[in-house]
């Protein structure tokens, strides 16, 4: 019985060994500690600023513009700037690529609270048959953190804003279309197609509207589109809910634009939700 009692004590007083699971929490937890000191370490990043205008249109009447950037926060802003060409493939994503043809001044400018600076914008050559598009990259530098972070523990924080620019043609094609659309195992397949030579901007996106046998309306979506550049087609995919596609008997596909209207009404049955 003595024997068998030592034994239980000097069991007992043995230190436990970290199991697993164990392990991972401690981890994760440090983890998450690091972090959280990291983003209590960062400088403040309520500085904010302003750009106008929010688009440019380059042309053989207005070779050159002036981009304005304002501080409206309380601490100094640093940017830096670069252009790309800006173009769409065959699915409609965007795609960009080094580019000479837009200059500008300055490349890096630094602005104090409550301040605005310029940026001169200009196009080497006008475009002759068809638009060409750019973005104007406005970099926020992050500022240094005024205290050292814990080691391994890195944070940077790029805030980049993308200003389309648009060398006009001196010809103006503005033609859009719904090249198809159908409701297909509960899906809407849709696809559109910019047939002019210059771009189209849908400022409400695609609107969506399904109703029933009586009219009424039972489904509405949008689907947040921007820009279809010349020549370029995009397609769309979106998922209808089982109960509700079983209700539809009509479903509107309706994008507006500055220059028209694309708008597509589709019958629906019960065998294109299956």
């Amino acid at each position: 019985m003595t024997i068998a009692s030592e034994q239980t004590r000097a069991c007992g007083s043995r230190p436990s060994r970290p199991t697993l699971i164990g392990v991972l929490r401690e981890k994760t937890l440090r983890a998450l500690v690091a972090v959280a000191w990291a983003l209590a370490a960062l400088p403040a990043l309520a500085s904010e600023y302003t750009v106008s205008p929010m688009r440019m249109e380059l042309d053989r009447e207005a070779r050159s513009t002036v981009v304005t950037l304002t501080n409206t926060g309380k601490d100094r802003i640093d940017f830096q700037l670069k252009t790309m060409e800006w173009t769409q493939d065959g699915e409609g994503t965007d795609r960009y690529s080094d580019t000479t043809e837009i200059v500008f001044f300055p490349k890096i400018l630094s602005i104090e609270p409550n301040e605005s600076r310029v940026v001169r914008v200009g196009i080497k050559s006008v475009p002759v048959t068809a638009e060409r598009t750019f973005r104007l990259f406005i970099e926020k530098i992050p500022s240094p953190n005024p205290e050292p972070l814990p080691p391994g523990v890195r944070v940077a924080v790029n805030v980049r804003f993308a200003l389309p620019t648009f060398g006009k043609s001196p010809v103006h094609q503005a033609r859009g279309e719904i090249a198809s659309a159908a409701v297909a195992r509960g899906q809407l397949l849709l696809v559109l197609k910019n047939a002019g030579n210059e771009h189209f901007r849908m400022d409400d996106g695609i609107e969506l509207t399904g109703r029933d046998a009586q009219g009424t309306e039972v489904f509405a979506r949008k689907l947040d589109e921007r820009y279809l550049l010349a020549g370029s087609t995009k397609r769309y995919t979106t998922a209808i809910p089982r109960d509700v596609c079983a209700q539809l008997a009509t479903l509107e596909v309706a994008a507006k634009t500055a220059q028209f209207t694309l708008s597509r009404r589709l019958d629906v049955s019960r065998a294109s939700c299956e």
